[in-house]
């Protein structure tokens, strides 16, 4: 379905000057669609490896023209059990089955123009001078060469600030997600913590957390799972899951992200197996107490620089340094998004924005662990939806 608003995507094109949006990336091309092959990405094409399996969509400044999607041909029957909303469906290439080849022996078919065919999509639309905003970020020069060799009087922005405005303030729709997204991921890693028994690896647990996610039909994203403390000195930042074994007396931290209709759930835990020394039981209150005393600042016409400010005087008051440079970040498709909760980012939080508070002590006892938890919030008319509240903040669940 539709997810944003066409009205507003006019107003930012018109204020840029643009005449056309076109995405590129998963995450643009899923948003402005709501459309994503499930298993696609960009990579070699299985049969010309000199060729990239590219999606795009365009969106017109003008209300009155038609919105237009560019896939390989390999998903047309996708596309049409999908059905986005987007009608004029536009395919590049061969199909994945040779038998849809004009000579299905053939070992070099021609592995088709995803950009000719854009540019034909442009053009039909009366833009072949136009003002086209691309994703400069995630559009390869190969392709923005292409396009220009086929359209030489275009001129090309970047889309960037187009899309972000767009995404940042979630659609009911969204919100809608993103509150199933919260949901089912809190469930997932509730069953995943009272599954933990010692003698168990990080990846084992992993693992038992991926399965949970399949249990409650989510789509995992990634889970970040740390024993400790575990005689490690962390230098810069947590070490990558490993063969650390589960004993009493350690934390259990899972940094949860878990996607439901293309929306990611961010949820951080830190738990203790068994029973925990009373320096650690102490890390965890003041882990606990940071985000409960900064949920209140979460609302509409806030400054999320100042939302940094006071959490820094936070850390200050309990006597500990900070850790991280911010104090949360957007969520949506994927799960570090605008604004985020930092000095140097000017954003005012608006009713529904998608956001996280993650604030960070370390514990430094028998080997360094961040203590950190993470929590999912949605900007509301005067403040905050707590999406992960289902999920216990307690030192044992």
């Amino acid at each position: 379905m539709q997810l944003f608003e066409r009205e507003k995507a006019t107003r930012l094109m018109n204020a840029m000057g643009a005449d056309l949006l076109l995405a590129s990336s998963k995450h643009g091309v899923g948003y402005l669609s709501d459309y994503w092959h499930p298993v696609s990405d960009d990579y070699y094409l299985l049969w010309a490896v000199e060729a990239t399996h590219k999606t795009f969509v365009g969106i017109p400044a003008d209300q009155t023209a038609e919105p237009f999607l560019v896939a390989g041909a390999s998903e047309q029957t996708t596309i049409s059990i999908m059905d986005p909303w987007i009608k004029d469906r536009r395919y590049w290439g061969p199909g994945y089955y040779i038998q849809t080849w004009d000579d299905p022996l053939d070992p070099n078919p021609d592995p088709g123009d995803p950009m000719a065919v854009v540019a034909e999509a442009i053009e039909s639309r009366g833009l072949s001078s136009g003002t086209i905003a691309i994703e400069k970020r995630f559009l390869g020069v190969k392709y923005v060469e292409a396009l220009m060799a086929r359209l030489p009087d275009i001129k090309l922005v970047d889309a960037e600030d187009i899309l972000w405005q767009l995404r940042m303030v979630k659609s009911p729709e969204e919100q809608r997600r993103l509150r199933e997204s919260c949901l089912r991921t809190s469930r997932a890693w509730l069953s995943t913590v009272r599954d933990a028994q010692s003698g168990m690896t990080q990846p084992d647990l992993q693992r038992i957390f991926i399965k949970h996610c399949m249990d409650n039909g989510l789509e995992y994203e990634r889970a970040y799972v740390i024993f400790g403390p575990a005689g490690l000195s962390l230098i810069n930042g947590s070490p990558a899951s490993g063969d650390v074994r589960l004993k009493p007396g350690m934390f259990i931290r899972i940094d949860a992200q878990a996607k439901f209709g293309g929306y990611v759930c961010n949820l951080s835990r830190v738990t203790a197996h068994e029973e925990v020394s009373d320096e650690m039981e102490t890390a965890h209150r003041l882990e606990r107490q940071l985000i409960l005393d900064l949920m209140p600042e979460l609302k509409p016409g806030v400054s999320v620089a100042d939302i940094r400010r006071t959490e820094l005087a936070m850390y200050e008051a309990i006597g500990q340094p900070p850790l991280v440079p911010y104090t949360g970040h957007g969520v949506g498709r994927v799960v570090h998004e605008p604004p985020y909760l930092a000095l140097n980012d000017p954003t005012i939080l608006q009713p529904g924005m998608s956001v996280t508070l993650e604030p960070h002590i370390m514990f430094s006892g028998d080997g360094d662990i961040f203590v950190g938890m993470e929590d999912h919030f949605l900007i509301t008319g005067d403040g905050a939806e707590w999406l992960t509240e289902s999920a216990p903040m307690g030192l044992h669940v």
